[in-house]
């Protein structure tokens, strides 16, 4: 069985470019194929990752895949 995507999204701030990837899961966030723990270095760049999650009650539901490049790790939690 293939995995769906519930949704598809860009993101950016000043030079990071993220694409998203929302799947029904259980608030697994992959970035660059790392865990979201092990990607970033500070606890403030994963919780921005986390804050819409958190915002919309939703963060035990999606699974998030996310692929980003260009910028600073600060930049690319942001996008």
């Amino acid at each position: 069985m293939a995995v769906k995507n519930i949704a598809i999204g860009t993101g950016r701030r000043k030079t990071s470019v993220a694409r998203v990837f929302v799947r029904e899961g259980s608030g697994k966030i992959v970035v660059n194929g790392k865990d979201v723990a092990e990607y970033f270095d500070t606890e403030a760049e994963i919780r921005t990752v986390h804050q819409p999650l958190l915002v919309t009650n939703y963060e035990n539901k999606y699974d998030i895949l996310i692929n980003v490049q260009g910028g600073g790790l600060k930049g690319q939690a942001a996008a």
